[in-house]
């Protein structure tokens, strides 16, 4: 079967799997109080509240039965019509819940991407190299800092970087050049007279256009002082992100390598006089990843988790903040919401190691 007729039945598989994401997520909301739904449906500062609820009511199908109350939730889904959130701790927020994960969920894209982008390029060259050299020094190095880094608790790296290197935290230390909390110094703005490109959101929120990421859109508009403020704020949460998704990847990855080590098309290979370079980057490894690709659909899954640690231990915020913010605040909609969009990640994340592995391994498209 040709790459594309399998990558178009893997999107035709989609569809049952996000039917079932919506029902686990309807049922949840649905085993709650029809009235506490519709009250948290609703701007709670509306002018006419009772109006409200009743047009919540409607909107929501609560007195129409489970169906037909799927149903509505299933158009509202795909309306953008998520409900409403007002969150005090620890992000401000008082707005439309599809609202609020437009403007922090960039943040969260960036850190995973530029975390996920660091981690394969530096664990798949490191891999290679200590997996086609078992039990040397290289390789005993390579196993003692995966399995260290694969066995500390997201949360406790974060800490410890924090104290190492983040400024302020422990005075006087030389290696504390790193902050520790947001997305830039608001010291390194003016917010009485901001630039037309920074402007203020809901809650009192500073936003950037037009990506909503300080970092870029700095670059864009030419404030190289601020671009590089607002990357001295990712380098610690992206470092600690790094090491522990670079640390699952390179474990499984040596593995992997020094089984295809003993495979007996290696040693057929070398047998023929194929330069050790050609068996080891043609071979070797191009079958040790595609165990390795299948591991990265977990260690996703598990970044994610780490997503929202690393969020609230930096005052990053991000869509991990405004989940643990929406729990904290008691919002259902933004907990229902946030819940949803992890969920639509996850399937998306599945889908392309399901891509990647059928690049890897033709045989698997059958």
């Amino acid at each position: 079967m040709e790459l594309r007729y399998f990558i178009i039945r893997r999107l035709l598989l989609l569809i049952p799997t996000l039917i079932g994401l919506t029902v686990i997520v309807f049922v949840l909301m649905w085993s709650l109080p029809h009235t506490f739904l519709a009250s948290s449906f609703i701007n709670p500062k509306a002018p006419n509240r009772q109006a409200a609820l009743q047009a919540a009511y409607a909107q929501l199908g609560l007195n129409q039965g489970i169906v037909l109350g799927y149903l509505h939730y299933i158009a509202n889904t795909f309306t953008g019509n998520w409900g409403y959130m007002t969150l005090s701790n620890p992000i401000k927020y008082d707005g439309t819940v599809l609202s609020g994960i437009g403007i922090y969920f960039p943040n969260t894209i960036q850190l995973v991407i530029f975390a996920s982008i660091l981690s394969i390029a530096i664990s798949i060259p490191l891999g290679t190299f200590i997996g086609s050299r078992p039990n040397s020094p290289a390789d005993h190095a390579g196993r003692i800092f995966s399995l260290s880094f694969y066995a500390i608790p997201v949360f406790v790296l974060a800490v410890v970087f924090q104290v190492i290197f983040g400024r302020g935290v422990i005075s006087g230390n030389p290696l504390g050049v790193f902050p520790i909390s947001n997305t830039f110094s608001t010291s390194a703005v003016n917010l009485q007279n901001p630039p037309p490109w920074l402007v203020s959101g809901p809650g009192g929120i500073v936003l950037s256009e037009p990506t909503h990421l300080i970092l870029f859109d700095a670059l864009i508009h030419g404030d190289l002082p601020l671009a590089y403020n607002a990357f001295l704020h990712l380098v610690l949460p992206v470092i600690v992100l790094t090491l522990s998704l670079l640390a699952g990847i390179l474990r499984f990855l040596r593995s992997s390598m020094v089984d295809a080590a003993n495979s007996e098309y290696i040693k057929t290979a070398r047998s023929k006089g194929v330069p050790e370079a050609t068996v080891v980057k043609l071979h070797m490894r191009r079958n040790a990843l595609i165990p390795t690709v299948t591991v990265l659909g977990l260690l996703f899954a598990s970044l994610l988790g780490g997503v929202v640690l690393i969020e609230d231990i930096f005052g990053y915020p991000g869509i991990g903040l405004l989940a643990l913010s929406a729990i904290l605040s008691g919002s259902i909609y933004g907990v229902l919401g946030t819940t949803f969009l992890f969920g639509i990640i996850l399937i998306i994340a599945n889908l392309m190691v399901d891509v990647a592995y059928a690049i890897l391994d033709p045989r698997i498209r059958y």
